[in-house]
């Protein structure tokens, strides 16, 4: 019997220190969450076959951002992408450059697009990623970014449509 109440106060302590551990750890966690613009800077499609609409293609993306509470700064992403009919999948690095010089690169492993059932714009698109690295204020940075947005129909001589998306990214930074 002394064990068993032993064993139960052991258990109420444990899970106790748990709660309160996991509290200071995500105490220490951190939410940016931004809005970002972006153009086609340049590209190159590689199609596959005959059928319409699949292949692959690099893409440069340009554009900016605007944090919350009004900060702003560019942003460049670097893709690959995938075609196919009406569809396709990405991958990307994405460098979030801010006013005092400080940086943000994030991974989008993979994201993917799909037509708008609405037709209201050409594509829906949504990714997920790590935060790789960071510099100025924010080295030593780790985390996950999420991103969901939507593509305009390129305009006539774009590479691409523009793009509008909201960035989330859970971080936390380490002691400098």
């Amino acid at each position: 019997m002394a064990a068993k109440k032993l064993l139960s106060r052991f258990f109420v302590l444990t899970v106790i220190a748990i709660c309160v551990l996991g509290s200071a750890i995500q105490a220490g966690a951190e939410s940016m969450k931004m809005m970002v613009t972006c153009g086609a800077l340049k590209g190159e499609r590689f199609p596959v076959g005959d059928v319409e609409g699949l292949g692959t293609a690099y893409i440069v993306r340009d554009g900016a951002f605007v944090l919350d509470d009004g900060e702003f700064g560019s942003l460049r992403v670097l893709a690959v992408v995938h075609t196919g009919p009406g569809k396709g999948i990405f991958l990307g690095i994405n460098v979030f450059t801010f006013a005092d010089g400080s940086t943000i690169v994030t991974t989008s492993q993979p994201g993917s697009f799909w037509p708008d059932p609405d037709k209201k714009v050409a594509a829906l698109q949504k990714s997920m990623g790590e935060i790789i690295n960071g510099t100025g204020r924010f080295k030593g940075i780790k985390g996950t970014q999420t991103m969901t947005g939507k593509m305009l129909k390129p305009l006539k001589g774009d590479f691409a449509g523009k793009a509008y998306s909201e960035f989330i990214l859970n971080y936390t930074l380490s002691p400098q």
